[in-house]
């Protein structure tokens, strides 16, 4: 289990790590919504607390 909430130092190439660039990004995968503890959260999608939820 990762004990970070931001991956942002990552380029996705770790075992289970995943990155993205912001909310758009993780629509354009398909994970959005994605939400604290959740793999590719980290604090820079998160503007209100609740991870990448919004539309």
């Amino acid at each position: 289990m990762n004990d970070s909430d931001d991956n942002s130092g990552g380029s996705g190439s770790g075992a289970g790590s995943v990155y993205y660039a912001n909310c758009a990004a993780a629509r354009a995968a398909g994970a959005a919504p994605v939400h604290r503890g959740e793999p590719g959260y980290g604090r820079h999608l998160d503007r209100d607390g609740t991870g990448c939820d919004w539309g």
